[in-house]
């Protein structure tokens, strides 16, 4: 147990003669008696629940203590500096300071349900910050100086000219009329100004309240609130057991509020700013944030609506049983944003978002965890022994981890508090027999010295005998607060948070994936829930919103031909092309002499004629794309089924057979396993450092050629070679690059919800002149820590930019670099810029030969996590035969941020469902780039993905920074024989509690292989 006990008479008043001052308290941490039925406390010293359960004893409650009173909403916050009698409730509270100006809430938290242009995270009093390690030097330092870039975002210097106009819908919906009356804006302070976000809302909702200011007035659910009336400062008292029709025998359950006038708002004022007439200031984000608000205010006063943030969801909807236990529920999304052409638009779109099935906690550990029965549940939960100590299971991390947070109610008879809702914290590692606390005598209260087992007090007390008391008790975020896990059901509208399994993530697709049409039917829906029109706050305030979709003006961008070695083909608008016939670009440097084929034995058999005839025909197939294969067939082995051990033997067996280090392994599999392929990978690029290919048995045998060509794609790049190179338009605005241009591309993957394993930052540099073929370096970078930090953008930066400087610029340094950073939010640009850019700077002078590097630096954000959808209908010049946007599209009006220079691409066909563009911002440019040039440059380079025979919906710089990342994995410093990592169950070696992370605290990843031989660093190995 940790969290020691109050020290005796510390604050604590006689047993049955509670102080004030120990009452406030009491109510302030800890409901009465824990929750009836449930227990705070101890147990007994030395039992098996001191064993690493991490519970907290109350630091107000004697230990063991049960009381059964009434049900409490979470405690009384009346001063104890007040003195005498409180006022009763709707009465008129004496006047206690000011605790509504402390703690003012931030703008971003005000504004978090808002799309914000980038620039409005870029003032001091909007700024957020992320953990990093040393990512720039201290503010007013030589070095900030020295490398750091303007604050201020490049603004949008004009639009794209090029290729066809053409009119398509979005999912967006005009603001047409704002509300021309005062707004005032009121500070709320409900109780200590901490409590719990669902008893603020009970106070708000109280009857006194309404009575005091009128129901019209809105509230955010926290410290604001907004009224066309202008009230006084008003300070109330609400008993929430008057509220809801209990008997109050204490004041424990009554909150003192207070509403206090701070402002008075214009929302004229946010048209001004979108005509560009003033500056961004706290008004234009008090506007918002009201707007904001009063969207959003209807649907979650309506009953019959579940609201998390942005979406919405019906609590009879529609919904889809993923397996497991979980759900998918269909709901509709909606968010304010500001928009180009000087409007606020509403964008709407369908929500998915899984749900845990209501109903047994049991059952759900049995689903989810694919358990025989509760006697398996006990046996996975209980501790291990382990050198004489008690320790957790992997199991048991495991659903302690996906269990976090899940919302529970508790059932059986007697219970003093049904319908309670609970929010799971922990899961003990003791059982309902382990666990002890004091019994107290029903009528006095008071301990009688005797020790009971947690399954002989709901016996004793309830009458309730437990089914299976070897369960362990669950904790829940009120302090104290612990269950007998056979109790808890899991409610309806419980949120899912962990990472879906691969059975799972296939169900949500097909429930998820919808085509234009169906997907645009879908959002009508959800418009039709909002019924925006008929919403009596928006009446009421004079908001009005368009019903029809914004219909914005398009661009479809010339596409560009796809060069090969001995043709050039004209993909068009399609998207796609075929390789049949097409010689790669460039073959392999070296001519393939030293390979060999690997096959592990299993449940698809396979005998040596089979593969022999493989790699024939594989040899033949990369012949006729270019490559050059001197020896076929190459070296073939039947592997051991232990994957590092099958390595090593066929680096041996190939090696010896050709006299001289392998080049390429390849490795038949018999099914998708992660984790083998992991190991192989280790062993590649780690030990060995050749490139590998691993190929599915399976297919393999079917002998399709275009599954080989696919395949060689990915060899050939990994030999040094090209596929294509896109050529553009003669209508394109795109010319080339007339400049030495070096392209860097990075991306930082984290791990599933519940994991502390490290975040993996990948960088990739272009390796030729036109952006074809690219290197990439990944490294550990903390926990969750989104920014890359220095030490990482000097290890893996600097022996790229030396490679390109020896290998394409001719020794000089690049004079224009492109860095495309993926996976950042709109609020994380101002740290790209003054956390990883001046790193890329610095990288090059030092490359430089600490000279001042002088050449352009254009920073470009890709991003794919946002709502914009378009729907060109029947139109053949902007649609696919499916209803998507074609190949091209491009969004620069309407949608986009009023000022900046941002637009939305769709580079890619659609294979299935509704595509989604990827939405640059370009938040620096030292160039002065014309749309035309970086836009289509963007555009035809998703044409040279060298792995694929479509366009591809991110630049590839980007891409491949994602793919390096996620390989990243196969590299962690653990043992071989440690089993997958990265799941909700799997614990790091170090520590990781902190919020901001040290350098100590994540091992880097092993090394790619560095000894004799071509250095695997240069080469395509992450593809």
């Amino acid at each position: 147990m940790s969290g020691p006990a109050r020290k005796r008479g510390a604050g604590r008043a006689t047993r049955g003669q509670p102080s004030s001052e120990t009452s406030s308290r009491r109510g302030d941490r800890l409901q009465p008696g824990g929750f009836a039925g449930g227990y705070d406390g101890p147990a007994s010293r030395g039992s098996a629940s001191n064993v690493g359960s991490g519970h907290g004893v109350s630091p107000t409650v004697p230990q063991g203590g049960f009381a059964p009173q009434a049900p409490s909403a979470g405690g009384s916050r009346r001063s104890s500096q007040s003195g005498g009698a409180p006022p009763q409730p709707g009465q008129l509270a004496p006047p206690q300071g000011d605790p509504a100006r402390e703690n003012r809430p931030r703008y971003t938290d005000q504004l978090r349900n808002v799309d914000l242009p980038a620039s409005f995270y870029n003032i001091d009093q909007l700024r957020t910050s992320v953990p990093y390690f040393r990512n720039v030097a201290a503010p007013g330092t030589d070095y900030d100086a020295k490398y750091s870039l303007p604050t201020e975002f490049t603004k949008r210097p004009g639009f794209n000219d090029t290729g066809k106009g053409v009119l398509v819908a979005v999912n967006a919906y005009p603001v047409t009329q704002y509300p021309t009356v005062p707004i005032y804006q009121y500070d709320v302070v409900i109780g200590s100004g901490s409590e719990k976000r669902a008893v603020q809302r009970k106070v708000w909702d109280s009857k006194v309240r309404k009575d005091a200011t009128g129901p019209p007035m809105l509230y955010d659910g926290s410290r604001l609130a907004w009224s066309m009336k202008d009230h006084n400062e008003i300070r109330l008292m609400v008993n929430l057991d008057q509220e809801e029709g209990r008997q109050s025998t204490n004041d424990r359950n009554t909150f003192r509020l207070h509403i206090r006038k701070t402002r008075k708002l214009d929302i004229s004022v946010l048209q001004q700013y979108l005509d560009g007439r003033v500056q961004y200031g706290p008004e234009i984000g008090e506007s918002i944030s009201f707007m904001d608000h009063l969207l959003r205010q209807g649907p979650a006063n309506d009953p019959q609506f579940l609201a998390f943030r942005r979406s919405l969801f019906k609590r009879q909807g529609l919904r889809n049983d993923l397996g497991g236990g979980i759900e998918v529920w269909r709901g509709v999304y909606q968010s304010m944003r500001l928009a180009q052409g000087q409007k606020l638009i509403i964008n709407l779109d369908v929500a998915n978002t899984c749900f845990w099935k209501p109903g047994s906690l049991l059952s759900a550990i049995i689903t989810k965890s694919r358990l025989r029965d509760a006697n398996h549940v006990a046996a996975i939960l209980a501790p291990r022994q382990t050198n004489g100590h008690l320790e957790a299971s992997g199991e048991y991390k495991t659903v302690k981890a996906y269990l976090k947070f899940v919302t529970v109610i508790a059932q059986y008879n007697g219970n003093p508090f049904p319908g309670k809702e609970w929010k799971i914290l922990n899961i003990t590692m003791t059982n309902a027999h382990q666990e002890m606390l004091d019994w107290k005598d029903p009528q006095t209260k008071q301990p009688t010295g005797e020790r009971v087992s947690v399954a002989q007090y709901f016996k004793r007390k309830y009458n309730v005998a437990l089914v299976n008391p070897n369960l362990p008790l669950v904790e829940m975020t009120k302090k104290g607060v612990k269950y007998p896990l056979e109790l808890l059901q899991i409610i309806p509208g419980s949120r899912y948070g962990a990472k879906l399994d691969e059975n799972q993530t296939a169900n949500m697709i097909k429930f998820a994936v919808s085509q234009p049409e169906k997907r645009l039917q879908h959002i009508n829906e959800g418009k039709s829930w909002l019924n925006w029109g008929a919403d009596k706050y928006l009446n009421n305030y004079g908001l009005r919103i368009g019903t029809e979709p914004i219909k914005t003006n398009a661009r479809i961008l010339p596409a560009p031909g796809v060069k090969f070695g001995n043709r050039t083909q004209q993909p068009g608008n399609k998207g796609r092309w075929d390789l049949r016939g097409c010689k790669f670009l460039n073959p392999n440097t070296q001519e393939l002499v030293s390979w060999g084929i690997g096959f592990f034995p299993g449940r698809i058999r396979a005998d040596k004629s089979q593969i022999d005839k493989f790699a024939l025909d594989f040899a033949r197939a990369y012949r006729e794309h270019g490559g050059k294969v001197a020896n076929a067939p190459p070296c073939i082995t039947i592997l051991n089924a232990d994957a590092g051990e099958a390595v090593a033997a066929l680096y041996q067996a190939t090696g010896q057979k050709f006299n001289r280090r392998p080049q390429l392994l390849i490795f038949l599999l018999q099914d998708r396993n992660a984790y083998h392929y992991l190991r192989i990978k280790k062993s590649m690029d780690g030990r060995y450092g050749i490139v590998s290919q691993c190929m599915q048995l399976q297919q393999v045998l079917k002998g399709n050629p275009q599954y080989y060509s696919n395949v060689l794609m990915k060899v050939n790049a990994k030999l040094g070679g090209t596929t294509a190179q896109a050529v553009s338009a003669p209508g394109s605005g795109f010319k080339g690059f007339k400049e030495p241009t070096l392209i860097i591309g990075a991306d930082v993957s984290h791990a599933s919800p519940g994991s502390p394993q490290a975040s993996m930052a990948a960088i990739t540099c272009s390796f030729d002149r036109f952006g074809g073929r690219y290197a990439a370096a990944c490294q550990t970078n903390g926990h969750r820590v989104e920014m890359i930090t220095e030490n990482n953008w000097t290890s893996m930066l600097k022996p790229l930019v030396s490679q390109w400087m020896s290998q394409v610029g001719g020794g000089a340094a690049p004079q224009q670099v492109y860095y495309i950073r993926d996976g950042v939010s709109e609020g994380q640009f101002d740290h790209v810029l003054h956390q990883e850019v001046p790193h890329i700077k610095a990288v090059l002078e030092k490359c430089n030969n600490e000279k001042k590097w002088t050449g352009k630096i254009t920073v470009i954000i890709a991003g794919k996590r946002h709502h914009i959808r378009c729907f060109p209908g029947t139109n053949r010049d902007a649609a696919d035969p499916k209803g998507n946007p074609l190949p091209g599209c491009l969004i620069e009006r309407d949608v986009t941020t009023p000022n900046e220079f941002d637009f939305y691409l769709y580079a890619h066909i659609a294979l299935q469902g509704t595509s989604r563009p990827t939405h640059y911002s370009i938040i620096h440019d030292d160039a002065g780039l014309h749309p035309n040039h970086v836009q289509n440059m963007i555009y035809e380079h998703c044409y040279q993905y060298m792995r694929s025979t479509t366009s591809v919906s991110l630049h590839p710089a980007a891409y491949y920074a994602h793919l390096a990342s996620n390989r990243a994995k196969a590299r962690e410093d653990i043992p071989a024989t440690a089993g997958p990592q990265g799941g909700p169950g799997y614990k790091m070696k170090t520590p990781s509690g902190s919020s901001q992370p040290s350098d100590s605290e994540v091992a880097p990843l092993l090394p790619l292989f560095t000894g004799a031989g071509p250095s695997i660093l240069w080469s395509m190995w992450y593809i």
